[in-house]
């Protein structure tokens, strides 16, 4: 008798419908059972909730792109194969895809033979290549092995498993706040009601309100004692739930659920577990998260250690751990030796019990024929940790780099606690009197957050969450987009090429052209048309964020205004650096004032731009004065304004290779006298655009500027003049 296979599992990601019908009909008569979804998020909700054999996935998603879906995936769930698909692939593209875990790399348009035959060639290589796994945190109600030396957290699964109070777990990623909160549940009295995990970060607030919030119906009492119903609720990274959303839960949790009024919110879940990376007692006192919240947790906060803290346990943990697959798993298992588990103790493991499980499972992948594991076995990183001191080749002895070292190691943990002195003598297992003595010598300073420069002084800003957004080049006219990622302190604004990795930071000295829209280019790395989410950054103030993006921004309807939604989803975090606004000392002007081309800067109280046009009909001659306010001034006034063109401008920058994205919904467009495709948002939309261009052309200095702009006639290349004289003059003598 032949054995049946089950049917092949396909999760197609892909948001171009055409595509993804032609793909489904056709796996689905060679036998495989497919799933589909267009967003990157919903992807992996898909794979979390019931992991398919396969995923072909395309590179621009919403929600999240295709490169970071991909490496989600292959963290969580290396088991699964991963087919990348893109319409504008590169070898850069390839190659990163592949070192990430992908199986093969597909450009469309692609031939449906080809597809189906690298699936085929995947899944049964899949079937014929034994894997290690890892058990799932829910198969055990007892604490994984690496948990046995942290008393206090068993202490606490043990106490919090005898009730169903909500439960905050707290500790540095990877450290196994998920594995925590389910041994709590697997030994309490609801242990067999489901674990359901939500990630804050990527969850949309409409979706996670949905499954933790009901309205009773009229009449009806509470439906907690249908057995069916009951789910517990698994909240990581708590503190990017939305403060509508945190108000709400806050108000659940304290009420316990009980509410009277038929139009309160009633709580679905029976029980709440949390966890967070982030010092929520600091967010809260900066009211970034609800005090209220914070509160319901006080009682049942549970705080995991690093794993740096139980360094001397390490071995003992990885060869328990190995035990543990030689023993569950058909898998040949080398053993480890004892240089190889020193090299494991002196590292500093930033990622905690989740990267050292990581490691070792790609020791048994790649030592499979192997009778040992030594340290030469380990990644490089792990036996011979290599220090990232920018400065550390100017130290002329010995002596010299280890007092470089010491001083950047000492500003790093105050950074990590938030220059908190107590906290950091804990972190570095020292007194104050010698912590103090050591800044000292090193001449490291604590920031003082109060200080104020004449209002001039501003705390640094970055976003809580990264937020993804997809559209077309206006140039390229290819499919585009870009992610915006949180950054630390001092990281400044830095875009960085989607395919290859390589960075860009927005300063002034890598602006490689201004031909049509500003574009920068740093090594063999470039991006242009960077002016709207440049000024969208600039008025919303946010002063470190990582952009990762293709070869151009996308144009979306040729204004910056969804931009401002964009970075008003990932919310806003302000951070303990700061930064001091430039404020001009006099009069600066590039271009010729006879001529009536040019740009202008004077000294203020504020900061506003001026700009005068005088163009053929209809625009005619217009002039918009903006006065900067805050970034709701911003976003009514010049977000909404779009770029604009005459026909034959238009005609000409397509024969030059320019404005292949160019549609009559993402422009307005110019001809005989009148605007031929759209109603104008305002009757001076024209100058209030070309306000929007020096706003993103301006944030290219690193820092807002406190001053009066006046602009006539002027374009990016004005524009960037006027900057570098700027820098020349104030900046770097000061």
């Amino acid at each position: 008798m032949v054995a049946i296979l089950p049917k092949a599992r396909i999760l197609i990601v892909d948001d171009e419908k055409n595509i993804v019908s032609s793909l489904t009909g056709i796996l689905a008569d060679e036998g495989y059972e497919v799933f589909k979804t267009g967003d990157g998020i919903e992807a992996l909700e898909i794979i979390q909730t019931d992991p398919p054999d396969l995923v072909l996935l395309d590179i621009w998603l919403p929600g999240m792109d295709g490169i970071e879906v991909l490496k989600t995936v292959k963290a969580y769930h290396p088991e699964i194969e991963v087919l990348i698909m893109s319409g504008h692939g590169t070898i850069d593209t390839a190659v990163k895809a592949t070192k990430l875990g992908a199986q093969d790399f597909i450009e469309k348009p692609f031939s449906l033979d080809r597809i189906t035959q690298s699936i085929a060639d995947v899944l049964n290589n899949k079937r014929s290549t034994p894997r290690v796994h890892e058990k799932p945190a829910h198969s055990s109600k007892e604490l994984p092995l690496c948990f046995e030396p942290m008393v206090e957290v068993k202490k606490a699964v043990k106490e919090f498993s005898q009730n169903l109070k909500p439960v905050l777990v707290h500790g540095e990623s990877g450290t196994g706040k998920e594995f925590i909160a389910q041994a709590i549940h697997g030994q309490s009295s609801k242990s067999d009601r489901s674990f359901f995990k939500i990630n804050c970060s990527f969850r949309q607030a409409r979706a996670v309100h949905s499954q933790l919030f009901k309205r009773p119906r009229k009449g009806s009492k509470n439906t907690h004692g249908q057995i069916g119903e009951e789910k517990v609720v698994y909240l990581s990274n708590i503190e990017s739930l939305s403060k509508g959303l945190q108000e709400k839960l806050a108000e659940a949790l304290h009420s316990n659920g009980s509410h009277s009024g038929d139009s309160r919110l009633e709580l679905m879940p029976i029980r709440i577990f949390a966890s967070s990376t982030k010092d929520l007692a600091a967010l809260s006192r900066k009211g970034q998260f609800h005090p209220a919240l914070l509160e319901a947790f006080r009682d049942s906060t549970l705080l995991v250690p690093p794993l740096r803290n139980y360094a001397m346990s390490i071995p003992a943990m990885a060869k328990d751990y190995l035990d543990e697959i030689r023993k569950t798993q058909d898998v040949s298992v080398p053993e480890i030796e004892e240089d190889a588990l020193a090299a494991l103790c002196r590292y500093s493991w930033p990622g905690n019990v989740k990267e050292l499980r990581s490691v070792l499972n790609k020791l048994i992948l790649t030592g499979a024929n192997q009778k040992k594991i030594t340290a030469e076995d380990l990644p490089s990183e792990i036996w011979q940790p290599q220090l990232e001191i920018t400065n550390i080749e100017q130290a002329g002895s010995l002596q010299e780099a280890e007092l470089i070292w010491e001083k950047h190691f000492i500003i790093h943990h105050l950074k990590r606690n938030n220059w908190n002195i107590e906290k950091t003598c804990n972190a570095l297992s020292t007194d104050q009197k010698q912590l103090e003595e050591k800044m000292a010598l090193h001449s490291i300073e604590i920031p003082d957050p109060g200080q104020v420069n004449n209002g001039y002084r501003h705390p640094q800003r970055t976003l809580k969450r990264s937020v993804v957004l997809c559209g077309s080049g206006l140039h390229s006219g290819i499919k585009t987009g870009l992610i915006l990622q949180p950054m630390p302190p001092g990281s400044g604004i830095v875009f960085g090429d989607i395919s290859t990795g390589k960075t860009i930071p927005a300063r002034l000295e890598n602006v490689r052209s201004t031909d049509y829209a500003t574009r920068l280019q740093k090594g063999s790395a470039s991006v242009g048309t960077i002016e709207h989410i440049m000024a969208v950054l600039h008025m919303y103030r946010i002063t470190n964020l990582l952009i990762k993006i293709g070869d151009e921004a996308p144009v979306m309807d040729g204004s910056a205004k969804d931009f401002c939604d964009l970075i008003e989803d990932g919310e806003f975090e302000d951070q303990d650096g700061f930064y001091e606004e430039i404020v001009i000392d006099k009069n600066y002007v590039f271009g010729n004032q006879e001529a009536g081309s040019y740009i202008s800067i004077e000294p203020s109280d504020n900061f506003s731009v001026s700009y005068h046009m005088d163009y053929p009909e209809p625009i005619g001659i217009q002039d918009y004065t903006f006065e900067f306010t805050g970034n709701e001034s911003f976003k009514q006034e010049i977000a909404p304004a779009r770029t604009f063109g005459f026909m034959e401008e238009m005609a000409q920058l397509t024969k030059m290779g320019y404005a292949s994205g160019g549609k009559l919904d993402n422009f307005i467009l110019l001809g005989d006298k009148k605007v031929l495709n759209t109603e104008l948002r305002f009757k001076d939309e024209f100058p209030r655009h070309k306000i929007l261009d020096i706003l993103g052309d301006f944030y290219l200095l690193g820092k807002p500027i406190r001053g009066r702009v006046k602009a006539c006639k002027s374009g990016h290349t004005h524009n960037i003049g006027l900057l570098k004289n700027i820098q020349n003059n104030l900046i770097h003598k000061n």
